[in-house]
């Protein structure tokens, strides 16, 4: 692999000049540049962009630290946000945290020694502000970790409210809801606050059950669902705090000759891309990812040119309905 001095030899200047017009430093002939790229050209040299930065006030780098990986919806943040990086002219550094607090911290040390233009922030660890010291923009998705740290989210509420009216309004007359971990401060959790208010408006009887983050990085949520059958038979419609358990919901009900939407009616949240293979397609909340991750990293980049300072913004859902309910 060539090196800095490679470049500089062949071209026959100082590896100190070459460092000044990969960094921008100073006046360099034109002459000079067409050597130094040249030389660059021909031995496939490829500046080492995070060392770059170390030299720099901030590098051209954006940092997204989320939970999991391998969830679908995280799959989609992650998507949105390397395209919309990209296309603003940075490069994304991706941080899988595992909900593991350590883990967190290092990553934001890493991040802020690699003078990162800012970081996007969509995990679930708790009172992370508290020990975050960084100096560039940190934004929320989802979440609403402090006064200080703009947040983007949406209607989490309206969500749930929408999920238990179209259930009731189908005809369903005994429902439940399937939640993530609501001990934990999430701006999820106002989704079944949304949910029980209908039901309890319209006098329609309603049970909720809890997941556990454990749950939630191994999307395994067989054993909550069958307990949740096995108690409550009458059970006629489930609203599920996003579209992975409302898949399993599915299919275990067909395991166990639960005709859906027949028997059963189902109502996912997230809307992600899941929800039109499963057979039959799921009824969802659909969440507008691309604008919650586009206005994420437009707030990075107005961080930087300091065109404005960012603050908290809430998109509104839509209720997409499918072969489910």
């Amino acid at each position: 692999m060539s090196t800095l001095k490679d470049v500089a030899e062949k071209s026959g200047v100082t590896v100190t000049t070459v460092s000044r017009m990969l960094n921008g430093r100073g006046y360099i002939s034109e002459k000079t540049r067409e050597k130094i790229n040249a030389a660059m050209r021909e031995l496939n040299y490829k500046p080492n962009e995070l060392a770059r930065a170390l030299s720099k006030k901030r590098s051209n780098f954006i940092g997204l630290i989320v939970p999991s990986a391998s969830n679908m919806y995280f799959c989609k943040v992650i998507d949105c946000v390397e395209r919309l990086v990209t296309g603003s002219g940075y490069k994304l550094l991706l941080c899988t945290s595992n909900d593991e607090t350590k883990k967190e911290l290092e990553y934001f040390n890493m991040l802020s020694a690699s003078k990162v233009a800012g970081v996007i922030l969509a995990s679930h660890t708790q009172n992370i502000d508290l020990s975050v010291a960084i100096d560039a923009p940190i934004i929320s998705i989802d979440r609403i970790i402090s006064p200080r740290i703009p947040s983007v989210c949406s209607d989490n509420y309206q969500g749930g409210i929408l999920a238990a009216e179209h259930l009731i309004a189908k005809g369903c007359r005994k429902l439940a809801h399937i939640s993530g971990s609501s001990y934990l401060n999430m701006e999820a959790n106002k989704r079944f606050f949304g949910f029980k208010e209908v039901c309890e408006k319209e006098g329609v009887p309603y049970i909720a059950i809890d997941a556990t983050e454990e749950q939630f990085l191994s999307m395994q949520y067989e054993n909550i669902i069958h307990s949740l059958i096995d108690s409550n038979p009458d059970i006629d419609g489930i609203f599920t705090s996003n579209d992975i358990i409302a898949a399993q919901v599915i299919k275990i009900c067909s395991r166990r000759g639960i005709r859906i939407p027949q028997q059963m009616k189902v109502v996912g949240y997230d809307d992600i891309d899941l929800c039109k293979f499963c057979t039959p397609s799921i009824t969802t909340i659909h969440q507008p990812v691309r604008d919650i991750c586009q206005r994420a990293v437009e707030s990075i980049v107005l961080g930087q040119d300091k065109k404005g300072i960012p603050i908290s913004v809430t998109y509104p859902v839509t209720l997409v309905e499918r072969e489910s309910t």
